[in-house]
């Protein structure tokens, strides 16, 4: 590896961590037999090797033994030399050898007490304490925090979702990386006590992060709308914050006023009190928690989840509410995810959760995830428009950023008007600005099978590239000289390729490159050579990682089909419940549940799809007359051939499938199928033909009565 300079405050870090573990064992003769064996034989030799870990008099190490709170705030304390700091805890006496650390970690933030004024020192640490601890000790040492999700076995045993991605920033860095059960799967324990062991692995590990880490050179650049955007009028007010109220937890009732919420100045101590005078009087628009707006007779939800170190988050949808379980796991069955400041449909809240749509999936949120705006205070809310020659164009806003933007979706169907006004939370089943049904539709290359194969040669698409370039160049400004330094240049060939050697279609690979990369001209696409922004985090700020940077930048297509799509999104058998069905999809099927969090993702790669088979020419728009969206309440199969007895090819499991599956104008959003062809067996039943999602079968067969049939 080669040399590069460590912060002067990672150096310190890393240097008084090498003094931890001889400051916690007297150096004695190791007992070798006790280490032979163990799961994590390898660090602790290794941090004995390096003189860090020490034995006791005896000769033992006692990997086994564990570590208490107190303990492990003065190890802590000492290693990153933090200032003095006094306190106040009941169970620390002033006079004890380790208050003063105790003070010092609670002061710098690293780790804090209980209810009552009280921080146990004498308590084991638990493994899931000593992940926050880290991940503290990487926030302190001004390492970015980035994760890197495993499905861990027992994640329902950890306190809250902040501790989970404590973990996750910990499994990021190599720091953590489970325990493995029999059947390959991992478990983390994160109630079990730490040990001496595990204590020396986070320490080995972290310091060989510390020695990888290159610290950010060049911030992240904004999302940049896809088509330059429509006009829009000006950005209305934002209403003021309501003055805070005496009592922080009480509750307030608001009503509107002058374009803005005007809080009651009488407080209830009781949720059911306030909720009672919420329900008596409809001039009431909002109910207050303290600051926080819990609840809103009509309105919108948008996501403000930060993290504890002040990231953007994610807001997570869960299926499921038990109000029955300890508090920290009443949310349960995660269904998706949204980007911070984008819209949700209200469906109702109280004091503990808050119910949404997002797409055509319904779910519960946590108040600490979400704000609330009441719709008289919203007229920026995502909307579609049709334009004079029959555009469908989505305007969408970003709550929290106040920013607009737009992009063009393909003709619109039938029963949207020109220059009507509609809304559509998934971006398929639509209403009028009275709330009335109007439609539902399919955009074409929005649910169109990942496993089709487009009409154009590679030869065809490096045309296509360079007269989309040159097209990008009229609008100057970082498209100025596209067609040059674009990375996109000449991968056309390659991009065919890929959808002869995986299966995948050249011109959804080159859609993604169009949106994720900005046409190859993205920062990222021209420093680190990635079209995708693979490994690249909603929280993350570091441009060039080393796992997202390429040689070249069609290997990053080839990472794109065979390290993310193909295995992870596509393919039915995924364990990790990832695959929700092989289109772009949107927040109940398709990629765009589980790969992005922007709402609208799949949408606008579709969108960038339509706009490129159209400057090629338009052979591909239209290509198949039929989709077919699964009914899967149970269990449906893809046959080799038609009929019952034909070989089972694989299985899609049950499902959500929206919110609109059992509704009579709606469409079930289960797996979105392509089909090619219908036919019969020989008892007269008709079965579709249509591209498979498991990449060894180009096609298979679906019965037609497990699948609702959406003419294109």
């Amino acid at each position: 590896m080669t040399s590069q300079r460590i912060p002067a405050k990672l150096a310190a870090l890393l240097t008084a961590f090498l003094l931890l573990f001889s400051l916690m064992i007297p150096a004695t003769k190791a007992h070798a037999d006790e280490l032979t064996g163990r799961t994590l034989e390898k660090e602790l030799r290794e941090m004995i090797d390096k003189g860090i870990l020490s034995g006791y008099s005896d000769g033992s190490y006692r990997p086994a033994e564990e570590v208490s709170r107190g303990q492990f705030a003065a190890f802590i304390a000492r290693a990153l030399k933090l200032p003095d700091a006094t306190g106040s805890f009941q169970d620390v006496p002033k006079n004890s050898k380790l208050a003063k650390d105790i003070y010092r970690v609670q002061k710098a933030g690293i780790m804090g007490g209980y209810s009552g004024g009280i921080f146990k020192p004498d308590a084991p640490i638990t493994r899931e304490q000593v992940s926050i601890t880290m991940m503290n000790v990487l926030n302190y040492s001004e390492m970015v925090l980035q994760e890197t999700r495993i499905d861990f076995t027992d994640l329902k045993q950890f306190q809250s979702s902040g501790s989970v991605r404590a973990a996750y920033y910990n499994i990021r860095y190599g720091i953590i990386s489970g325990i493995p059960n029999k059947d390959g799967s991992m478990r983390f324990e994160p109630k079990a006590n730490a040990t001496r062991e595990q204590a020396a692995a986070f320490i080995s590990r972290f310091l060989k992060a510390v020695d990888a880490y290159e610290p950010p050179s060049l911030p992240s650049i904004p999302e940049t709308p896809e088509q330059p955007p429509v006009p829009e009028d000006p950005k209305d007010p934002t209403p003021p914050t309501p003055e805070p109220p005496v009592n922080t937890s009480d509750y307030y009732i608001a009503t509107i006023s002058n374009g803005k919420l005007v809080k009651q100045s009488k407080g209830y101590a009781e949720y059911l009190d306030a909720a009672n005078e919420f329900n008596k009087n409809s001039a009431i628009q909002a109910m207050y928690r303290g600051n926080e707006i819990v609840r809103v007779r009509s309105g919108f939800a948008f996501g403000d989840n930060f993290s504890p170190a002040g990231a953007k988050e994610n807001t997570i949808i869960y299926k499921d509410y038990d109000a029955s379980a300890p508090l920290e796991k009443r949310f349960k069955n995660k269904l998706t995810y949204i980007q911070q400041g984008r819209e949700m449909k209200y469906l109702g809240s109280n004091d503990e959760y808050i119910r949404v749509q997002v797409g055509a999936t319904e779910g519960y949120v946590k108040h600490s995830e979400t704000d609330l705006i009441p719709a008289q205070l919203a007229p920026n809310r995502d909307h579609y428009t049709v334009s004079e020659w029959g555009t469908l164009t989505h305007h969408i806003y970003n709550y929290m950023t106040k920013e607009k933007a737009s992009y063009y979706v393909q003709l619109a169907p039938d029963f949207l008007k020109k220059n009507g006004t509609y809304y559509s939370p998934d971006g398929v089943h639509f209403y009028d600005t009275n709330q009335k049904f109007v439609g539902t539709f399919l955009p074409y290359f929005q649910f169109l099978s990942a496993r089709s194969t487009t009409s154009y040669t590679g030869a065809e698409l490096d045309s296509l590239i360079n007269k989309v370039l040159k097209d990008r160049e009229k609008y100057g400004g970082r498209y100025a000289n596209a067609s040059k330094n674009s990375k996109l240049v000449g991968l056309g060939k390659d991009f065919k390729k890929l959808e002869q050697d995986y299966n995948i279609n050249a011109l959804l690979i080159l859609s993604l490159a169009v949106h994720e990369g900005d046409y190859g001209i993205s920062e990222t696409a021209l420093k680190c050579n990635n079209l995708f922004g693979l490994y690249k985090y909603d929280s993350l700020t570091q441009l060039c990682l080393k796992q997202g940077t390429f040689d070249k930048p069609i290997d990053s297509a080839v990472a794109l089909v065979n390290d993310f799509l193909n295995p992870n999104y596509m393919d039915p058998a995924n364990k990790l419940g990832r695959a929700q069905g092989a289109a772009f999809g949107n927040k109940t099927t398709g990629f765009n549940v589980n790969y992005a969090s922007d709402p609208t993702w799949g949408a606008k790669a579709g969108a960038h799809m339509y706009d490129l088979d159209k400057a090629a020419g338009g052979k591909d728009y239209g290509r198949y007359l039929k989709f077919a969206l699964t009914n899967v309440e149970s269990t449906v199969n893809v046959r080799k051939a038609p009929g019952t007895s034909s070989p089972i090819l694989y299985t899609y499991t049950p499902r959500y499938n929206g919110t609109y599956a059992k509704t009579s104008n709606g469409l079930p959003l289960g797996y979105p199928l392509t089909v090619i062809s219908e036919t019969k067996d020989d008892k007269g039943n008709t079965w579709y033909e249509v591209f498979s999602d498991d990449a060894r079968y180009k096609t298979g067969y679906i019965s037609a009565d497990v699948v609702t049939i959406v003419n294109n």
